[in-house]
């Protein structure tokens, strides 16, 4: 059996969890090899296959993956790159780079002739991207989405069952590992921003980027009286991103608390776990649930892609021809915004209950254009969709 050399940039949390699994499974220790592992300057250690010079890595042509799980755009965007170049094939759970470059990254692969892949940056241990790839073999896709982010699916999770303030909640969360001391990316909404692009670049195969054409309301306004008021009227609120085509060219996608029955089945999702789902036009509705993070789930997926380069196995093709335009202007919706102004005069709005506002007749587009507008003078309100 052909043994394949592998070189780790990183040996954090998830490329220590790629070494290790290896390391445990002797099947896989028959078919891969770490032969070197980049890491800084200051982290060195040549006993064990720890390096800085990642030249050296480049110039050994027996290694024939590299595995990025550095994070962040740099300098795994040079890396990445550089790989490419050197006639490496790569796979990385980095959606934040993947998100920003997947276009640069697919014509530098082509180029060389190499793979790039990237299971695990979306939905960490799900194989989301494999199964769409399968879903895209005969079905045109409708629609994308679900709870993309474990993170603030376990804080509202907390605050709704253990009875704990947000700040209690996020506490939680960075004790365990799911939240970073900055929790930004989570509960404002970028890492999954990072994730409906690169699913939505997959699903209807165009190329869109991280920015303000996707509307975006995160979870940082968030209030325990929040999640109270609407479980008393049987609705949980959960962070979804969805992307949906209309018109045939058109892709409406928008990140938001969203208002569900207690018993639909994304309602139902507790925890860090995430739910991702499609639409496709034979198989329906089509879910997914599981880890989607995590030392363990993510190297697992890394790790799935290793040895689909190893075994040859075909990957989805994506040259982004469909060049779809988002566009939230005619995509209806309806919302409930919680505020402490008074929203009486303004067309469409009607008081719900107290400080909650009911939004009717609005598109994605101007409902959030209002949200903003009643930001820039109550920084703590809240926008759910209905």
């Amino acid at each position: 059996m052909i043994r394949l050399d592998i070189a780790i940039l990183g040996l954090g949390t998830v490329g220590g969890g790629v070494k290790d699994i290896i390391n445990e499974s002797p099947r896989l220790k028959e078919k891969l090899n770490v032969a070197a592992i980049w890491v800084r300057k200051e982290k060195v250690d040549a006993t064990q296959n720890k390096t800085n010079d990642y030249q050296s890595i480049l110039d050994n042509d027996d290694i024939k993956v590299i595995v990025e799980t550095l994070g962040g755009i740099h300098p795994a965007y040079e890396m990445i790159m550089d790989a490419f170049k050197a006639g490496k094939n790569v796979v990385t759970a980095n959606k934040a780079v993947v998100a920003k470059y997947m276009e640069e990254f697919i014509h530098e692969a082509k180029q060389n002739h190499v793979s790039f892949r990237f299971e695990p940056s979306v939905a960490g241990g799900i194989p989301w991207i494999q199964n769409l790839k399968r879903v895209l073999r005969i079905d045109d896709v409708q629609s994308i989405g679900g709870i993309l982010n474990g993170t603030s699916n376990f804080i509202i999770d907390a605050i709704a069952n253990q009875h704990v303030s947000f700040a209690e909640a996020l506490k939680q969360a960075q004790d365990l590992g799911y939240a970073e001391a900055d929790p930004t990316a989570d509960i404002d909404g970028y890492d999954v921003e990072n994730k409906l692009c690169i699913s939505t670049d997959l699903a209807f195969n165009t190329l869109v980027k991280p920015g303000d054409a996707i509307k975006k309301v995160g979870i940082r306004n968030l209030l325990k009286e929040d999640v109270d008021f609407f479980l008393g009227r049987n609705m949980n609120i959960k962070l979804i991103g969805q992307a949906r085509l209309y018109n045939q060219d058109k892709l409406a996608i928008s990140i938001e608390p969203t208002l569900l029955p207690v018993d639909n089945t994304i309602a139902t999702v507790n925890g860090n776990l995430n739910y991702v789902q499609l639409t496709g036009d034979t198989i329906g509705p089509l879910g997914f649930l599981g880890q989607g993070a995590g030392r363990k789930p993510t190297a697992n997926a890394l790790l799935q892609d290793v040895v689909d380069i190893l075994e040859n196995n075909p990957y989805y093709d994506i040259d982004g021809s469909h060049r779809l335009v988002i566009d939230n202007h005619n995509f209806a919706a309806e919302y409930i915004l919680r505020t402490e102004l008074d929203l009486i005069d303004l067309q469409d709005v009607s008081r719900l209950e107290g400080r909650y506002w009911h939004l009717a007749n609005q598109t994605i587009e101007s409902a959030h254009m209002l949200y903003q507008e009643v930001l820039q003078r109550d920084n703590k309100a809240i926008m759910f969709r209905q």
